[in-house]
């Protein structure tokens, strides 16, 4: 819970203390403002947003523990997450309890939590990383950007480090390909626009076109796209219900991951793939 310090009368008739100090949430673990010295109505936006973190970290939120997480009345609270609700951020269980909902999905985000992933993710991650020696990611999208929730370094003395909380383009990382691959032109439109953000990088049809490599094949090829002299495979990993919640890649220096051995590794790669999917 956030503790905000006593104010007291200045003797210009202000108030002591309005001055937002930046922090981390530990529950969400990213920057906010102590909240102090906020507009209303900005202070509003900031809450929302804080809850909406929770949900994505936490797969499920408690009216209570949403209250003690932003240092507010439980009323204040449920506004809150009756807006979210009525804009399909958020759905109400038969438990009370608060969940992700669809246009979070909708946005790229799985119905399970991180925390789930990762759980699910690690042995398969470390049976590829078993099985390569490189450097191996579990990537999720998050609208136009490919996150990185975790990594296991390969073996080798040269390697690629850790990607863990970095995020990139999802259109020119391996996993983003792989996850962006599923989508349609009009769902790709309405993460890049009707004309792209980018230019023809990122023109809908064009993109679509592109990625049919990557539905036809099974996994995507990132060649020094996203950084100079690395190279990465990756491929989506599917819920029962056929939806792409996530991406495993692995990632090298090109030097020895030639385009040969990214074809062969992606072999090993969509063999950890069917066993991720056949634990979901």
């Amino acid at each position: 819970m956030r503790n905000f310090p006593a104010q007291a009368d200045a003797p210009n008739g202000t108030k002591a203390g309005t001055v937002a100090s930046a922090s981390t949430d530990s529950a969400t673990g990213v920057p906010n403002a102590s909240g102090a010295g906020h507009a209303p109505g900005l202070e509003s936006v900031e809450n929302a947003l804080t809850l909406l973190l929770l949900l994505r970290k936490n797969g499920r939120l408690r009216l209570s523990d949403a209250a003690d997480q932003l240092g507010v009345a439980r009323s204040t609270a449920h506004r809150l997450l009756a807006t979210l609700r009525g804009r399909g951020f958020a759905v109400q269980g038969a438990d009370r309890a608060y969940r992700p909902g669809p246009a979070l999905y909708h946005l790229g985000m799985s119905q399970r939590s991180e925390y789930e992933l990762i759980e699910t993710a690690r042995p398969h991650m470390l049976w590829l990383n078993g099985k390569l020696g490189e450097t191996v990611h579990l990537v999720v999208r998050s609208g136009a950007e490919a996150r990185f929730l975790h990594s296991i370094e390969g073996t080798h003395a040269l390697r690629v480090g850790s990607r863990a909380g970095a995020v990139l383009p999802a259109h020119l990382a391996s996993g983003g390909k792989a996850l962006l691959a599923d989508l349609t032109v009009a769902e790709l439109a309405e993460i890049y626009g009707a004309k792209g953000d980018q230019g023809e990088a990122t023109d809908p049809e064009a993109l679509h076109r592109r990625l049919a490599a990557v539905r036809r094949r099974g996994y995507a090829i990132n060649i020094g796209d996203t950084e100079r002299g690395l190279s990465a495979v990756g491929a989506a990993v599917r819920e029962p219900g056929g939806r792409a919640v996530a991406a495993l890649t692995v990632s090298a220096p090109s030097l020895r991951f030639t385009r040969t051995h990214l074809d062969e590794a992606a072999v090993v790669l969509l063999e950890a793939v069917r066993r991720m999917e056949a634990a979901l």
